[in-house]
Parts: structure tokens; C-alpha cells; sequence
């Protein structure tokens, strides 16, 4: 599974995966520079290989703590694999901030419904909101950041 990013809602590249554990973010042909994803990783025709894991840039837009740890339990008990790349695929489109993520094929939209966190966590969350399990990216609202959004 690919993901699109963008930045300031247009697409900035594609980010996927790199080797066996590793992803690569590749920006898209014609990218301004000031739409690059972190000043850290200006734009470029080459790719940004990560061995091992995210780089920091969409490392640091994953859930921590409690939500965290509840999203990483339920869908990998759902696919049997769950790693962060994964977990980047379901918040992705809610993120606060210039960068935010969609899948492959899909545009990215502003109607994600809103939903508390203790709504959240009281249901199954694999039946909710899977990109594994279905086409559609999740809608996960209602923590402390996104709530900064509204």
C-alpha cells in the first residue's frame, strides 16, 4: 500500500515501502520547493530512503500513549502485522498541520467526521476505521491535537 502526502493540500510525493523494514518518500514531478515536507528533506528528483522505519518528518505525525497503543492492539490483532507505516495509513488524513496523507488512489478531503476518543476506544476499532480491511482511510478525532483543528 502506497501513500499519497501533501502539503498545504496539494500532493507533495508518495511514501512507501523500502526493503523489508524501511520506507522511501519520493516527491512528485514539478514539486515547489516550499511545499517540500520538512526543510530537512527538500525537494528532489532522488528518493528519501529510511532503513528502518518512517522518517522523523511522518514519524513524529503518529499517535502516542494510550491511543497509540489501543490503534497498534486492535488492528494487529485484525492482520496479524501492524507496523507504523500502517498505523500512518489510518490517522494520516486527520492530521493537524501542512502535512497529511491519503491512500494511493484517493484525493485529500476535509470531511472527516468528528469522533471523541472515548467513542473511539470503546469500539472495535478494526470494524471502524481499517484501511487494510476496507478502501476508505479512517476518521480518528476527537484526541487533544485534532481537536486543535476545529
Amino acid at each position: 500500500m502506497m501513500l499519497r502526502v501533501w502539503t498545504d493540500r496539494q500532493l507533495a510525493g508518495h511514501l512507501d515501502r523500502h526493503g523489508s523494514r524501511g520506507t522511501t518518500f519520493v516527491y512528485a514531478p514539478k514539486t515547489a520547493a516550499a511545499r517540500a515536507v520538512s526543510i530537512t528533506m527538500p525537494v528532489r528528483t532522488a528518493s528519501w530512503d529510511t532503513e528502518h522505519g518512517l522518517a522523523p518528518i511522518f514519524d513524529m505525525n503518529l499517535p502516542e500513549g494510550t491511543l497509540r497503543a489501543h490503534l497498534v492492539r486492535s488492528f494487529a490483532k485484525a492482520t496479524g502485522t501492524f507496523d507504523d507505516f500502517d498505523l500512518l495509513a489510518v490517522v494520516g488524513r486527520t492530521q493537524v498541520g501542512r502535512v497529511r496523507y491519503s491512500a494511493a488512489e484517493a484525493e485529500l478531503t476535509e470531511d472527516v467526521p468528528f469522533q471523541s476518543i472515548d467513542e473511539f476506544c470503546t469500539r472495535n476499532a478494526v470494524a471502524n476505521c481499517s484501511p487494510i480491511c476496507s478502501t476508505s482511510l479512517p476518521s480518528i478525532r476527537g484526541s487533544p491535537a485534532s481537536s486543535q483543528r476545529s
